[in-house]
């Protein structure tokens, strides 16, 4: 991440839903992986990673495998990237082409 702009990465930080370390952290995790995975990609403690893991389940970026300390990716959620993009596709786009109610 050193060759993007310090100012650059202080916007995704204030404007998106994590930190730009634990989004680079993301997509170099398996499809399948545990908290603990993403606290050592992102190095951070592993409190704060379950603290994130707890926001993409809740955004549904993620899913936790029953009955194991384990959190597997969508298909369509490998990345950060892919999962924006399809948020932007079907909501984002929507919401911004709708009329102005009167």
């Amino acid at each position: 991440m050193s060759h993007l702009s310090q100012e650059l990465l202080e916007v995704v930080n204030v404007s998106m839903p994590f930190p730009a370390s634990v989004i680079s952290a993301y997509s170099r995790l398996d499809m399948v992986f545990t908290s603990g995975d993403l606290a050592k990609e992102a190095k951070i403690p592993q409190s704060t990673a379950k603290y994130y893991l707890r926001k993409m389940l809740k955004i549904h970026m993620i899913a936790k495998i029953p009955n194991r300390k384990k959190y597997q990716k969508y298909a369509n959620a490998r990345t950060f990237s892919e999962w924006l993009n399809d948020l932007t596709r079907l909501v984002i786009r929507p919401l911004e082409r709708e009329e102005k109610p009167e």
